[in-house]
């Protein structure tokens, strides 16, 4: 489905109605057959009445012909007239009428079950495939989206409304458009019956249509609030369970079980009264619909009896008047049960129509980029997340082959170079380009495939070894994946477990070490062989011997290939070709290791430091280490 613009929550719907309208035509068809059928079975057995009233000639008296009705005519004091006329049922002994009565009564509830069946397969088939797309398109939408908008949301929120509101917003499409295709027909039929036969008996259950309407409307707006208000916080409440799952560790360290199990009842008391306020306003409608059709029932068998005392009703209009009247309020309750329905929906999709009305802040450009060939370059770039810049004014150039660091104490601007880089944002001022252009002209997914990623916390997903290797990338064969798993000194341990490259990692990881973590990113990295490698503080969370592992994979992986690398153990940038030192967003010094040793107090201050933390490591002396930096 292509990308259309909604106009409001109602148009979202139907706009991923639409393709199924052949289907949907089908549902009207078959709605309307089988709301025919039910409305005729009790018409069908009217002659039943004369039968059981034990009359020797049902439909005419000895020696007069049967009086001849025509269907313009037909009103419920001469429908069994009419049937005879079609059945000619004065030829057949009352016995046999009642056979052939309930025999064909039997065969159209037969037959309305078989199509309203069929009716419900087909609106299950549309409903489902809706709410498939539907999902689809919000998820790729939100895929879409850049990091700013889930830096502002909670994943836990997010899910709810890709879930409970989309579902929301399609499930009681069921209710809703069955009621509306029956109701209206099972009114008409009715409606038309009792019109002509009695005037008066119409306009009581107009009253009624009138009274259970406007009950409906008065409803409607607080039906809408209260489902606003208890959608935001399951989404809230989903969205806490969801942290609280992720950050179970956290949790157990520090005996906090009664701590988050308060917070929860907390969260779940806000959300009682509006369970409660919903459900009543949505079922206000009950009580009141009860005591309105009750009225209107005493109305209709008090006008009824009147009628037939009064002799404009036969026998057989009397009982069809009271099943008829009395019928003809449920579809009208219906009515208005469809127009709450849809206000409960509408809030749903109200919810849905908030996220795909937010833009992403990252446009996407029209170029395919093919290939990096001879820079990358930050032109007077600065960024701000809100008011304060956090990069000012940077110039740098990244050369095709350099491997570049970028050191400078935390809150320095690193991680955000490297996000920029990555175009996760676009600049505040400035420019950033690759051989010259700006990368805002070009496709962001075929810019972004320009590089691979190796971050400080990478979590794994739930999956395979080999496919958390191969993630996001189509057509890599077994022998790439072995020969990536090499290179990040990951093959021997994965040789090591029980199904190898099969073995399933656990959610986020959980079943590896925090060096295996990392070396099975950096094959993820590597396998598809990217143009810029991107390591960002990848030892710094290790102990020692995952460290040195992990170095000297990263040592493997960048040798000959453009490389950014952030580190706060200087031990992993000495040897880059240009190392450049930020402070408090802007670019400092930029150099190699000996001349920026020599002149960038900074560097100096940060490198003596490092080392410092070394000689408690107890990996060497202090005396040594500096003469080795200085070096």
């Amino acid at each position: 489905m292509t990308s259309p613009k909604f106009k409001s929550p109602t148009h979202l719907i139907f706009a991923f109605l639409s393709p199924h309208k052949l289907r949907l035509l089908l549902l009207v068809f078959l709605c309307l057959v089988a709301t025919a059928l039910t409305a005729v079975q009790p018409l069908v057995m009217a002659p039943m009445v004369q039968v059981a009233l034990q009359q020797t000639n049902i439909f005419s008296s000895p020696g007069e012909e049967a009086t001849s009705v025509s269907l313009s005519d037909v009103n419920l004091n001469n429908i069994d007239h009419y049937i005879n006329q079609l059945l000619h049922l004065e030829k057949l002994q009352p016995w046999n009428v009642v056979l052939l009565l309930s025999s064909i009564f039997l065969g159209i509830v037969v037959l309305g079950t078989i199509f309203e069946t069929t009716a419900f397969y087909v609106f299950t088939w549309v409903r489902v495939n809706s709410l498939r797309n539907l999902q689809e398109f919000v998820f790729k939408h939100l895929l879409s989206l850049s990091l700013d908008f889930f830096n502002q949301q909670r994943s836990g929120g997010i899910v709810s409304r890709l879930q409970q509101d989309i579902a929301g917003s399609v499930n009681n499409l069921t209710n809703i458009f069955k009621a509306a295709a029956t109701a209206p027909v099972m009114a008409l039929i009715y409606g038309i019956m009792l019109v002509r036969t009695n005037f008066q008996l119409m306009l009581v259950i107009s009253a009624i249509a009138a009274a259970q309407w406007t009950a409906a409307r008065l409803l409607r707006n607080r039906i809408r609030r209260f489902v606003l208000a208890e959608f935001d916080l399951i989404a809230m409440v989903n969205a806490y369970l969801n942290e609280i799952f992720q950050n179970i560790r956290v949790v157990k360290s520090f005996v906090a079980e009664r701590f988050e199990q308060v917070k929860l009842r907390e969260q779940f008391e806000r959300m009682i009264p509006v369970h409660i306020n919903r459900a009543l306003s949505k079922h206000w409608q009950e009580p009141i619909i009860t005591m309105i059709n009750g009225a209107g029932n005493v109305l209709i068998l008090l006008l009824s009896t009147r009628e037939l005392l009064n002799g404009n009703l036969t026998i057989v209009g009397f009982f069809l008047f009271l099943y008829v009247g009395r019928a003809m309020i449920q579809p009208i309750s219906q009515m208005g049960q469809i127009y709450l329905g849809f206000q409960e929906m509408s809030a749903s999709a109200l919810r849905v129509f908030e996220i795909l009305q937010t833009k992403s802040t990252v446009k996407n450009g029209k170029k395919l980029l093919k290939g990096f060939q001879h820079s990358l370059h930050f032109k007077n770039v600065s960024f701000s997340y809100g008011h304060e810049p956090v990069l000012r004014e940077m110039d740098v150039e990244i050369a095709r082959g350099q491997t570049v660091a970028l050191v400078g104490p935390s809150g320095a601007g690193k991680s955000t170079f490297t996000d920029l880089l990555l175009r996760f944002y676009d600049p505040t001022n400035g420019e950033i380009g690759i051989d010259g252009q700006d990368i805002r002209d070009f496709d962001v997914e075929s810019y972004r495939r320009l590089f691979g990623v190796v971050a400080q916390e990478n979590l794994l997903f739930n999956d395979t070894v080999a496919n958390n290797i191969t993630y996001g990338r189509n057509g890599i064969e077994r022998e790439e994946i072995m020969a990536a798993a090499e290179v990040a000194s990951a093959a021997e341990f994965i040789r090591a477990m029980p199904k190898g490259y099969d073995t399933m990692v656990g959610d986020r990881g959980i079943r590896l070490s925090g060096g295996q973590r990392q070396r099975i990113a950096i094959a993820r990295a590597i396998v598809h062989q990217p143009e810029v490698l991107i390591m960002d503080e990848a030892t710094s969370s290790l102990d020692t011997e995952s460290e040195r592992l992990v170095q000297a994979a990263i040592d493997r992986v960048i040798e000959g290939r453009t490389a950014v690398v952030i580190a706060h153990r200087l031990s992993t940038v000495i040897h880059a070709d240009k190392i450049i030192v930020l402070e408090e967003g802007r670019v400092l010094d930029v150099g190699k290791h000996p001349e920026l040793f020599e002149r960038c107090d900074l560097y100096r201050r940060l490198c003596e430091l490092q080392f410092q933390m070394n000689e408690f490591d107890g990996k060497t002396s202090g005396t040594k280490v500096l003469s080795k930096v200085r070096e």
